[in-house]
């Protein structure tokens, strides 16, 4: 199904009945002539039989969706957006704008917004009129469409985050200068420090067959550390996975590896391999599980460091629920690391748990809450924490904004605030982490 088809859709099905149905009745006759030329696929004339009146009723809803519409079936996809966002913002609830909102961010090419307007419709499913479809199922023939190989090609987005801030323990660790009477390296122990970051990544997508699609993300990203230069890290990322199917119920397979410096040295790497299955199901819910196993490997230059060489194993199970201004779930997850040497002190058994709830408007902008816990048991099989059976529960809260474009158009600031509690029967692995930072993102396409 082509993008002329797509359009074709909405137009016969949808906005002839909606625009007949918005707006009251009135002296304002242009409103009627409007509709009209929208109806006869003459949308320019639309467009400038509105724009005349737009500083005078710009704000108004009935108007905004007329005037919205004509923009973007006259190629204004900006104008367009600017003006069914404002009816969005007034009503939430009105399907027909966020079917329009949703379309005309697939013609911008931005189909990550338009993906989650349509998801959102599909969930909602409104009632249609009489003989016509409904909303919600113009919408999912959107999503279809838009997932079919034909109106599919291969994408490809890069862009790249500056960050800055501060961190109260750059190196996660103890606030205490000594442990068991042995003074601490001053590496080791809880410093503080301003941090600047700088990342840039590249993402490709294409379609295999007819069901599946391709992603790969690569991804590089340094932190420099004014006063704990010893943790600056450079990371480098690549990443992909197939997914099969595009309905309700997905399966996808991947894997991925990175590579990491410390202070500019050959630090540690890893790899994994995942496998998952997700479903779509009732009003906007989604279970999904994951099975991962994976590597970690540290350099031969931190010979210390090779007993935290480990196996991984892990499993998780999520339940998520998006709606139209906002989203929440929670995962679980189980996983073991079994140390590659013999004697390891830091092969583990984890549990955990990770709860989100995020809110967002019609332009885009966004605000989430996220919490975690996790209990860590060790194997302690040689003694190395002098007959204790090392336990740590792990806490975390983090608040993450995102604001699009701003400070400029094509620009993204997102402010962040998180906490972390690392809470340990063992002194020495006992600490508390504040950070807050500012991320400007721009994003290509």
């Amino acid at each position: 199904m082509n993008r002329n088809l797509i359009r074709c859709i909405a137009l016969s099905c949808v906005l002839a009945p909606a625009i007949a149905a918005s707006g009251t009745a009135g002296p304002l006759t242009f409103f009627d002539d409007a509709r009209r030329l929208i109806r006869e696929h003459r949308a320019a004339d639309a467009y400038q039989l509105l724009a005349q009146q737009e500083l005078a009723l710009a704000g108004q809803p009935d108007f905004d969706y007329l005037f919205g519409v004509a923009a973007l079936d006259s190629g204004r996809t900006d104008e367009a957006i600017a003006a069914l966002q404002r009816v969005l913002a007034q009503d939430p609830e009105d399907a027909s704008a966020r079917l329009e909102l949703g379309r005309a961010y697939f013609e911008s090419g931005n189909h990550a917004t338009a993906r989650r307007h349509f998801q959102t419709l599909v969930a909602r499913d409104p009632p249609a009129a009489i003989g016509r479809p409904s909303i919600g199922a113009m919408a999912e023939a959107y999503l279809r469409a838009m997932d079919e190989p034909a109106a599919r090609s291969s994408s490809l987005t890069s862009g790249f985050d500056f960050g800055t801030g501060y961190d109260s323990n750059a190196n996660a660790s103890t606030s205490d200068r000594t442990f068991l009477g042995v003074t601490l390296n001053p590496h080791n122990v809880a410093t503080s420090s301003a941090f600047a970051q700088l990342a840039g990544w590249l993402d490709h997508a294409r379609p295999v067959g007819e069901r599946s699609t391709l992603a790969t993300t690569a991804r590089i990203g340094h932190r420099w550390n004014p006063d704990a230069g010893f943790v600056d890290q450079t990371i480098a990322s690549l990443d992909t996975t197939l997914q099969l199917g595009n309905g309700p119920t997905t399966f996808s397979i991947g894997g991925g590896g990175y590579y990491g410096l410390l202070d500019g040295e050959s630090h540690r790497w890893g790899a994994n391999v995942d496998l998952s299955l997700a479903h779509r199901f009732g009003d906007g819910w989604r279970a999904s599980a994951l099975l991962r196993a994976g590597q970690l490997r540290y350099d031969n230059g931190f010979p210390g460091l090779s007993v935290l060489d480990m196996d991984q194993l892990l499993g998780a199970f999520s339940l998520q629920r998006a709606g139209s201004v906002g989203d929440f779930g929670m995962t679980v997850y189980a996983g073991t690391d079994d140390p590659s040497k013999s004697g390891s002190a830091f092969g583990n058994d984890r549990l955990g748990v990770q709860l989100y709830a995020g809110s967002r408007t019609a332009a885009g902008h966004s605000l989430q809450f996220q919490f975690g816990w996790q209990e860590i048991d060790f194997d302690d099989s040689a003694g190395f924490f002098l007959g204790t059976d090392r336990s740590d529960d792990a806490w975390s809260a983090a608040l993450v904004g995102e604001i699009r474009d701003w400070p400029a158009a094509g620009l993204d600031l997102m402010p962040r605030v998180s906490w972390q509690n690392n809470d340990s029967n063992i002194s020495l692995y006992q600490y508390d982490r504040f950070e807050f930072g500012l991320t400007l993102r721009r994003s290509f396409r």
